[in-house]
């Protein structure tokens, strides 16, 4: 593998000396210095000459060769482009492994039942007590877990969900997994392999293991107190405090391998902690500085092996990729006012005005829906968000309550490394709508509540309540000279201006948030 690495660094060098260098910049694409509408090494040789200095840019050749849309030309723009090059084997470094299941016999004849995740991932919950209460330090498995069955299902009498428990001490839905009697599976063993992938969103680690044991995720260290609705998950003041992620794998005796990332903005370094009495191998991935961590994502790619993507910092909106997601929609409208007008053409008429602001600042803008009369439901919506992968999911609703006078707006997180974005939202709202229209927006402040469109671990995920659409009472004097002339929140969410100052409140808040 290293002879074949050093074999395409070779060609690229050579390219680099002898190839012409070409500034035609007229296609799209990022890194096709070209403009022949792919990439290719003699696209990559321009931007190792331009990352060397061998020649001065324009801003127009930095904004093409810039794959990382951080303002200067470097290595890993370099990697990037390498990485994305039509004329190279992406997978000629990762063989494809062969991996055991419990539908063969292989040490042991004893038979057990087992459950495999038979959806895009499966969300996980403390095993006891059985309610439907979510919890953040318990990851979802990917698509292709196996886990021992060990009671159920069981069910939550409150919402009618039925769960397995599992022997990882831990519960899923289940309709997330398909259960079966298989034989007993010997203890896993994981080779951490000698390979990293950077691009400019991420770095990917790949792992082997024997068979696809559960594990679990955690950023560390983090403090939490008693919160909105008694939740425990509170982050004190917004302060992300996590220096490392711990991933756990169960039913493993062994780990090997080591890595370094000289290139990762995020990852310092990891190390194995293996636990021989709990049959537990733990990969500490530790970050480069202290809250900054962005989000992961972890499955199984064609060749069996566990990909680890870690995203890397997004302090830049430009280049960035954010999807919103208008609350409700299609035959589920929402909350009403009472005169006709619901939450799904309010939330959705925001959405426009924030993608608006988001897109002249240089962001891809994704929607979860359109508003027509079929949107996808709240799983679809949670699951596609993880399948995008984008850098921000936003989560657009309205407030609603059976007093008339409840007003204000407020932000909602369910991972530690939300919170900053959701405090950055909730201060920014009511701040722009006071200062620009004059309207006295109450902040209702940011807290944790596990809202299931939001329990995604790939990106920071808040779900803004803009206001109360119940808020027909007034909360300043008809009289009063503000600019909106709005006096409760009702008119100010039913009016194009208060929807845009809304929207621009939130836009306001995620620039900040990628300031921090």
């Amino acid at each position: 593998m290293k002879k074949i690495l050093k074999t395409i660094i070779s060609v690229v060098l050579v390219l680099s000396v002898l190839a012409p260098f070409s500034t035609c910049l007229c296609a799209d694409i990022k890194g096709d210095m070209n403009s022949d509408g792919e990439i290719t090494l003699s696209d990559v040789h321009v931007i190792m000459r331009l990352a060397s200095l061998m020649e001065i840019p324009t801003e127009e050749i930095i904004e093409k060769a810039d794959m990382n849309s951080n303002g200067v030309i470097t290595l890993r723009d370099v990697k990037a482009a390498l990485a994305k090059a039509v004329d190279i084997n992406p997978s000629w470094t990762l063989g494809k492994i062969t991996q055991i299941t419990p539908s063969k016999k292989h040490n042991s004849s004893t038979k057990m039942q087992f459950c495999k995740v038979t959806d895009y991932c499966a969300e996980t919950l403390p095993s006891s007590p059985v309610n439907d209460r979510s919890n953040p330090l318990y990851s979802p498995l990917p698509k292709g877990t196996y886990d021992y069955v060990k009671s159920g299902p069981v069910t939550d009498s409150a919402s009618g969900n039925e769960y397995y428990v599992l022997g990882s001490g831990r519960r899923v839905y289940a309709n997330e997994v398909k259960t079966f009697t298989g034989y007993k599976m010997p203890y896993n063993n994981i080779s951490l392999r000698d390979h990293i992938k950077y691009d400019s969103d991420s770095t990917k680690i790949y792992l082997a293991l024997d068979w696809r044991v559960p594990f679990n995720v955690t950023i560390k260290p983090q403090s939490y107190e008693t919160g909105y609705d008694g939740r425990e998950f509170n982050v004190a003041d917004g302060e992300f405090t996590g220096k490392y992620m711990d991933i756990t794998f169960q039913y493993t005796k062994s780990a090997e391998g080591k890595l370094t990332f000289p290139e990762s903005d995020t990852i310092k370094s990891c190390k194995w902690i293996v636990n021989s009495e709990n049959k537990t191998a733990t990969l500490r991935i530790y970050f480069r500085e202290e809250g900054e961590f962005y989000g992961y994502s972890a499955k199984y790619n064609k060749n069996n092996l566990l990909v680890i993507s870690v995203k890397e910092p997004v302090h830049k909106l430009k280049g960035r990729t954010i999807e919103i997601d208008p609350g409700h929609g299609g035959n589920q409208p929402g909350a009403g006012s009472g005169t006709g007008v619901y939450e799904s053409d309010i939330t959705y008429k925001i959405a426009l005005k924030l993608k608006a602001y988001l897109e002249n600042a240089g962001a891809k803008v994704i929607f979860s829906r359109d508003n027509s009369a079929s949107v996808p439901e709240i799983e679809e919506r949670r699951i596609n968000a993880m399948k995008n992968d984008a850098d921000m999911f936003i989560s657009i609703h309205l407030d609603a309550s059976v007093y008339n006078t409840a007003h204000g707006s407020s932000v909602y997180y369910y991972k530690n490394y939300s919170a900053p974005l959701a405090k950055a939202i909730s201060k920014n709202l009511p701040k722009t709508l006071k200062n620009d229209i004059g309207y006295p927006m109450t902040d209702r402040g940011f807290h944790f509540y596990p809202f299931r469109v939001v329990r995604i671990e790939n990106c920071p995920a808040v779900l803004v309540e803009c206001g109360f659409i119940s808020n027909t009472s007034a909360v300043v004097s008809p009289s009063a000279n503000a600019a909106s002339q709005a006096t409760c929140d009702f008119q100010l969410l039913n009016s194009s201006l208060g929807q845009k100052y809304v929207a621009k409140g939130i836009y306001k808040g995620i620039l900040e948030y990628f300031d921090m």
